[in-house]
């Protein structure tokens, strides 16, 4: 068996999570087991987060966010939330918007972000995904708007 590299070692060793290689020796995380991933347009999501951490209350932390590329952020997030999510953006008047927010879950897998990559916390306990959702969903509605701003402008 091959030694671990430095990043693989402090997800399996520190973090304790799975991690898998590919072909080209790209590291990644596989989702569904220790978390779900709410992924966002980078801007939309630094937004999220500037909010989340401003409430500075421990029920609406947003637990680990990392930058992926190209621009964007992903929020780890408690097992489930794929699956909850349609529901949930209905409960919270969001349903059939596109907010450009892609969640990810079991079966899926996101790149391994390194550790320069993190943008909060990256040995949190994922929270519950209803925690941080109004902020996430009401960031990437205002990010699509300014884009679609943008796009009507030029």
């Amino acid at each position: 068996m091959p030694a671990l590299d430095a990043l693989e070692e402090w997800y399996t060793l520190r973090r304790g999570w799975a991690v898998e290689r590919d072909a080209q020796g790209r590291l990644w995380l596989p989702v569904g087991r220790d978390f779900d991933v709410l992924e966002v347009p980078e801007e939309a999501g630094r937004g999220a987060l500037r909010r989340l951490i401003g409430y500075g209350q421990a029920a609406l932390a947003p637990g680990p966010v990392a930058l992926a590329q190209p621009e964007k952020c992903l929020f780890f997030v408690a097992p489930g939330a794929r699956d909850d999510l349609p529901e949930l953006l209905d409960w919270l008047d969001w349903g059939g918007i596109d907010l450009g927010l892609t969640a990810h879950g079991p079966g899926d897998r996101v790149p391994a972000p390194s550790r320069n990559h993190w943008l909060h916390d990256p040995l949190a306990v994922p929270p519950e995904v209803i925690a941080l959702l109004a902020a996430i969903a009401e960031s990437c509605s205002r990010h699509a708007l300014s884009r679609r701003r943008g796009q009507v402008s030029r």
